[in-house]
This record gives C-alpha cells, structure tokens and sequence, in this order.
C-alpha cells in the first residue's frame, strides 16, 4: 500500500475517533448523574427508619442506622417488614388495583399497631407505567 494512502486512512481513523469522543463529551455532565436518580428518592419514618422508594423497579429498601437494611417490598414480597425502632410497627407495600386511574402509583403504608401512620408514594417512572 503506498504511503500516501495509508496516511489518509490514519488521519480517516483518527478524525473518526475524535469525532466519537467529541460526541461523548458533548453531553452534559449533569445529565448522566441524574437520569438515575429522578425515580429514585430517599424518606425518613417518624420512627427514624430510612425508606429508599425506587419507582423504576417498583421496590422499596427499609433501613435503619444500626442494622443496615432491615427489609425489602417489592411486587413479590409486599410485606409486611417489621420496624426495627418501632416494635409495633409494620411496612406494607400497596399496589393501585388495575381498574385504578393510569397514573395511580404504589404506595407504601407504615402502621404503628395496626393504625396507618404515614403513606409514602412511589417516585414514578416511565418504565413502571
């Protein structure tokens, strides 16, 4: 192969992977960083208990300081998950009944002896719709 040519096919290859890294660049930085948080959020219980609420996966993490995670709600595991600083307490993870409205979410309910407390609604998220 002559070497003009090959020349050309480098500058080709490299003006191709700058494009491509340009490209890369380009996009905002702050924007990688919250696409996976916009359904994601985090709650605190009146009974200090942390509830990380992800409506992407339509699950919920119960946790507290000294224990870590105490609990999972998910579709096939609704709870109820016992509160670890409450011994009274319960989390239930409820689901809309589908003759609900589209835009209805799920909900998580925390009882303290079987009184509802607090109700928690899922962040949505179009792959949970």
């Amino acid at each position: 192969m002559p070497h003009a040519r090959r020349t050309k096919r480098t500058a080709l290859r490299t003006a191709l992977a700058v494009a491509v890294t340009g490209a890369a660049i380009a996009l905002p930085v702050g924007t990688a960083a919250a696409m996976p948080t916009d359904y994601v959020k985090e709650v605190k219980t009146h009974s200090g208990e942390t509830l990380e609420l992800d409506g992407y996966t339509r699950s919920v993490s119960v946790q507290d300081r000294e224990h870590g995670v105490t609990g999972v709600l998910n579709h096939d595991k609704p709870g109820p998950v016992e509160s670890r600083t409450d011994p009274n307490g319960t989390y239930t993870l409820v689901f809309p009944k589908p003759a609900a409205q589209a835009d209805a979410t799920p909900k998580v309910v925390y009882q303290h002896d079987g009184k509802t407390v607090q109700t928690f609604d899922l962040p949505k998220s179009s792959a949970a719709g």
